[in-house]
């Protein structure tokens, strides 16, 4: 069994998810409603991460313990070729009470044992590539996940969608065009020779302010 997916990205009127200004505290507090278990990054989304983060000065073994009463989602991150190396800094943040890299057999040992170190749960699916299918099923099964959040890009909400694997989406859209400015859009194709049209069902529409009018879909499947 698979948890629910929820796909949540905020767009412009063009589709694109850069080159305007996004108010992120709306953004997260939006996200609040779905009462996720598992929020899935994308490892670009947090590699291209605008603060400036320290480097991690300590190599010693470190555990992570969550309390049964802790109602924040865990993080899930796939990094199949061992690329985040910050996951201390990640660790120190508020939002998230536990942490698991999605792995595959081709992982770097070294980069496994690093996590390890970290204290990071991993989820090894796939061998050059993660199997999110089998990845969320996991996540269900070994964590007791049922609602999932994709906060990432279009090249991993693209994967997920051509998977089957999203059953909603939810566009935070803003009142602006971006044009050709930026070429990063809410869904990547990861295969466009084989593109085709998916189908949705339009759910509802909420606006909030004057700027924001978040609509919301479920996939057919």
């Amino acid at each position: 069994m698979k948890p629910k997916v929820i796909l949540y990205t905020a767009a412009s009127l063009d589709g694109r998810t850069t080159g305007f200004s996004v108010d992120m505290g709306q953004f997260y507090s939006l996200a609040q409603q779905w009462g996720e278990n598992a929020s899935l990054v994308g490892c670009d989304t947090l590699l291209n991460a605008p603060d400036e983060i320290p480097e991690d000065e300590t190599s010693e073994v470190s555990t992570i313990t969550p309390s049964a009463d802790d109602s924040r989602p865990i993080l899930v991150v796939p990094d199949s070729r061992g690329r985040l190396k910050s996951w201390h800094y990640w660790r120190e943040q508020p939002y998230w009470k536990d942490f698991i890299s999605l792995c595959t057999k081709s992982t770097p040992p070294e980069h496994v044992e690093y996590l390890e170190r970290k204290g990071i749960k991993t989820i090894v699916t796939g061998t050059d590539y993660v199997d999110y299918e089998q990845a969320l099923e996991d996540l269900h099964s070994q964590f007791g996940t049922t609602i999932v959040r994709v906060d990432s890009g279009g090249t991993l909400n693209g994967v997920l969608l051509r998977a089957g694997l999203v059953d909603e989406i939810h566009l935070l859209i803003h009142s602006t065009l971006v044009g050709a400015i930026s070429p990063k859009t809410f869904f990547r194709d990861p295969n466009p020779e084989q593109s085709g049209e998916i189908a949705v069902k339009f759910l509802k529409s909420e606006l909030h302010s004057e700027r924001c009018l978040l609509l919301s879909y479920a996939v057919v499947k």
